[in-house]
Order: C-alpha cells, then structure tokens, then sequence
C-alpha cells in the first residue's frame, strides 16, 4: 500500500513537472529587429543577418561602467556556461557608449574579464546606429553620453536581457536576476528545441 501511495504521488510531481515545460510556441513573438549594421571586437560586421540562424541573448553595456554592467556581464558569462549544450546560443553585449569603446577598447575588456568569444559578440558603431538598433529595434530605454550628470560615470541603458530568436525577431525580456536569469535560460531551450543546429 506504501509502494502505491508513493508511486501515486511520483506520478503526480513528474505530470506537473511535464506541464510547467514550455515549447516554443509558448514563447511570444514581441517583435522584429530592423537592418543595422555594426561591427565587434575583431572588427567583423554585425548586422541582422547575423543573427539570423541562431539564438541570441542580448544586453547593453559599456567597459567602463562600474555599476551594473559589471553584474550583467557575469550573469551573462554564467549562462554562457550553462547552455554550453545548446549549439545554436549566441550571445551579444551592445556598447551604449561607442565614443568610447572602440573594437580595441572592447577586445581588451573581453580579455581581461576572460569572456569566451567562441559565441560572444560585443558591437559597437556609429553613434545613431546604437540607438536605432537599441531604441527602434529591441525597444529598450537609453540615455547618451551629453544627458550625464556632471562627474558621473554611468550612461542610462536598460538592465534587461533580451531573447532573440534565429528569425532575428525579440521573445522575451528578463530582468538581471536569479530568477530572470533562470525564466531566460527556460526560453532559449523552449526556442533551441525548435531551431536546427547551425553554426
């Protein structure tokens, strides 16, 4: 009678853990990034046919901030790491500050904070092509370098991430937390799940 009871509730864990896994479908297409053309730290241009084919989780940084981009990056590090079984996630930092970052000012930054660039793109461009791409296309706040209040460092951008499917269509946002962190790692598999593997 034991066995049963036990087996009965089992049973009942595993049919709500099948309910709670979301499939692609689950995830709403929120909309489209327009053409941009940008280039990263090796000098390579980024546009949208870039990312077409593949899965992206993207954020908006720049090397010298020292207060959240920092934390953005290691949750972005630490996923990368995570979905290292997931062959069609890519990941991608947009400057909000390319006066200032440079491909080599990048490239730099990336080596010293050890980011694996095999599936890490970090772009920078002319400053209109920034905003439109940021602004137009993942529809997300952000202030410029002359708005900064005098002696402060930090440029105002938004501190979410944002899931890009290989359509090169915006699925999601996630705050820079545990929690949206693991919301966002739940929709890249529900995507990857659908999209064939390319490299």
């Amino acid at each position: 009678m034991r066995c049963k009871a036990v087996g009965l509730a089992l049973l009942a864990v595993l049919t709500v853990v099948g309910c709670s896994k979301r499939s692609a479908k689950d995830v709403p297409v929120l909309g489209q990034l327009p053409e941009f053309s940008l280039v990263d730290q090796n000098e390579q241009a980024f546009d949208r046919e870039s990312m077409e084919g593949k899965l992206w989780v993207s954020a908006f940084v720049f090397t010298h901030c020292r207060s959240t981009c920092p934390r953005i990056t290691a949750h972005m590090k630490g996923l990368q790491s995570r979905v290292s079984d997931v062959p069609t996630a890519h990941f991608v930092s947009v400057s909000v500050d390319p006066r200032n970052d440079t491909p080599e000012v990048i490239k730099a930054y990336m080596t010293k904070n050890e980011l694996d660039e095999s599936n890490w793109r970090f772009v920078t461009g002319e400053e209109e092509a920034i905003r439109h791409v940021v602004v137009d296309g993942f529809r997300v706040g952000l202030g410029d370098e002359d708005s900064k209040a005098a002696g402060a460092e930090d440029i105002m951008h938004s501190n979410s991430f944002v899931l890009v499917d290989d359509n090169a269509r915006v699925r999601g946002y996630y705050r820079a937390n545990n929690d949206g962190i693991g919301d966002l790692e739940r929709d890249l598999r529900a995507l990857a799940a659908a999209v064939p593997s390319k490299h």
